[in-house]
């Protein structure tokens, strides 16, 4: 999912957590950090997670790099 430009990480870390992050980059086009959005792996499976909260988290994520660049 990197070449998609976002991680999703299910269950990896900890049984019943499921997670999806995207990078948040700077003047340079380097990643200078991220966000993430996680939740109970049962009450939202990996498809839904994605098609429903990375947009949204794209989209913010779009919105700081944005001030990041503001003068």
């Amino acid at each position: 999912m990197r070449t998609d430009g976002h991680c999703l990480v299910d269950q990896e870390l900890e049984q019943g957590l499921r997670s999806i992050a995207v990078p948040v980059r700077g003047r340079s086009g380097a990643v200078v950090a991220a966000m993430n959005e996680s939740t109970q792996a049962a009450r939202r499976s990996a498809a839904p997670l994605q098609r429903e909260v990375l947009p949204a988290l794209r989209a913010c994520a779009d919105a700081v790099e944005r001030d990041l660049l503001a003068p």
